[in-house]
């Protein structure tokens, strides 16, 4: 039996084009900081993360799309499987992982809602909505790091390649 006789679907094709979406829009925007361009990436990446939250909200029984919030309990256990070096045997996110995905998801709405709020006549020359959005990118920027080291430090314990996974979609069962 081959390897990808092996593999079992765990990502769909939406998910992973609203995943990779987000992650080049965040980085085409972390190097390309004011403009127009800077304002449709970011508008184009709110928009894909709603599209991504409805969805999650629309998928049904045990589809990795759903977007259940994993209470502490699960966390907790989480955590002490990652203590003894073991790693998430389910075919979605993690615990961590499902927080760490809600995270950056409101980070990316609130940059989306601080920079246009900052384009209103209302808060012209205000400079704390300037100072929070750029706050705000600088904590997406290390939740992403975060992320990153999650993905790393996972496919190892899980023995899985993670990003091969979310490129393709499949997993070993």
């Amino acid at each position: 039996m081959g390897s990808e006789a092996r593999q079992r679907p765990v990502w769909d094709r939406l998910v992973r084009l609203t995943h990779w979406g987000v992650a080049g829009l965040v980085l085409f925007n972390s190097f390309n900081e004011s403009g127009e361009l800077h304002r449709m990436a970011g508008y184009m990446a709110v928009a894909l993360v709603l599209v991504r939250l409805v969805h999650g909200l629309l998928a049904r029984g045990g589809s990795t799309a759903a977007l259940p919030l994993p209470g502490w309990p699960l966390i907790r256990a989480h955590l002490a499987d990652l203590m003894r070096g073991k790693g998430h045997a389910g075919l979605g996110h993690n615990p961590l992982g499902q927080w760490m995905a809600y995270l950056l998801w409101t980070l990316i709405i609130a940059l989306g809602v601080t920079g246009w709020m900052a384009r209103l006549d209302a808060f012209w020359g205000d400079d704390w909505l300037i100072d929070l959005h750029q706050g705000l990118a600088n904590v997406l920027l290390g939740c992403v790091t975060v992320h990153l080291a999650g993905v790393v430090v996972m496919s190892r314990l899980q023995q899985e390649n993670l990003v091969r996974a979310m490129l393709t979609g499949r997993k070993r069962g």
